[in-house]
């Protein structure tokens, strides 16, 4: 994927990379995935060796893509919390999101990439801050935005690693870095479980990035009594997918189910847990039926969004 830097409307910067393939889609309806990494990656998450790519399916299948590198990772400023409200870190990043970041990129890349609407694409504390924006959206914004996909992120955390977290959020450093090897036992249940090839190790020392400390508190702690009044407020199709192995959250049927109740507001809500899959399903021997899950939810909400609102096709 090639890389970009953009200037954004209120002087900030996002930085990430994308595709943008030179496929007609035969409906003319073509969604711009937007992806949202979770903590302790960046914009790279999405974009890994040739085999765990998203890359990979965007030439295939026609479908363009951007993967930011959210406020605080890359070259993408850190979205302050400002105003009288009590916002947290999260939800004032994923406001930012929606009002300035999104817009941002429809205006600058939606006629490049031949798009009709977006799409929204984010892992763990990505979507934390996607789900943010989904449900700040209006439909009035400055664009359209068709759909909502998340993964790696629940209803409930798994308390022994939530209590280590915790303890890393001990130190008052403005960022947290995490041991490569504990990191990939947690991410990837490797090598406890044999749901990854062994080579994606190799990539564990280049995505593993410093977690702005407050997004790590947030999710480990202001998400849980909030998340419900986020998800309440989304307006759009959602598709969620939780490892069966996540190390992080809950992964039964009962959370699943309690995750979709979530989305009352949703005209659909698909909530699955992923067989023999760790928190990083892109990342694992799943990664190619999810992404392509993904793909095919995206067009399905894509061409809905524009038969219904009589958006012209690209």
């Amino acid at each position: 994927m090639q890389v970009f830097e953009l200037d954004l409307a209120d002087g900030g910067k996002i930085s990430g990379r994308f595709s943008f393939p030179e496929v007609t889609n035969p409906s003319g309806h073509t969604p711009l995935m937007v992806c949202m990494h979770g903590g302790s990656y960046d914009s790279g998450y999405f974009d890994v060796g040739a085999r765990y790519s998203i890359l990979n399916f965007s030439k295939t299948i026609g479908i363009p893509v951007i993967s930011l590198d959210r406020p605080g990772y890359g070259g993408s400023k850190v979205v302050p919390v400002v105003g009288d409200d009590d916002a947290t870190y999260a939800e004032a990043q994923g406001r930012y999101v929606n009002d300035v970041i999104l817009p941002s990129l429809w205006d600058s890349f939606a006629k490049r990439a031949g798009a009709t609407a977006i799409v929204l694409m984010a892992h763990s504390i990505g979507g934390m801050m996607a789900t943010i924006a989904a449900g700040s959206y209006s439909g009035d914004d400055q664009y359209p935005l068709a759909g909502l996909i998340v993964s790696g992120i629940g209803s409930e955390l798994v308390e022994e690693p939530r209590a280590a977290m915790i303890q890393l959020l001990a130190n008052e450093e403005s960022f947290v870095n995490f041991d490569a090897q504990s990191k990939d036992a947690i991410m990837l249940q490797w090598p406890s479980k044999n749901l990854v090839e062994a080579e994606i190790c190799q990539y564990t020392a280049e995505l593993n990035k410093p977690v702005p400390r407050e997004e790590l508190y947030d999710i480990n702690t202001t998400w849980l009594k909030r998340w419900e009044k986020h998800a309440g407020t989304v307006t759009v199709p959602v598709m969620h997918g939780l490892g069966e192995y996540d190390g992080l959250w809950i992964s039964t049927k009962e959370a699943t189910a309690d995750y979709k109740k979530a989305f009352p507001r949703s005209p659909s809500v698909q909530s699955d847990i992923i067989s023999m899959a760790p928190h990083c399903i892109e990342l694992s021997f799943q990664s190619k039926a999810w992404y392509l899950k993904c793909c095919g939810f995206a067009f399905e909400c894509v061409v809905s969004y524009g038969l219904r609102n009589g958006t012209p096709p690209s």
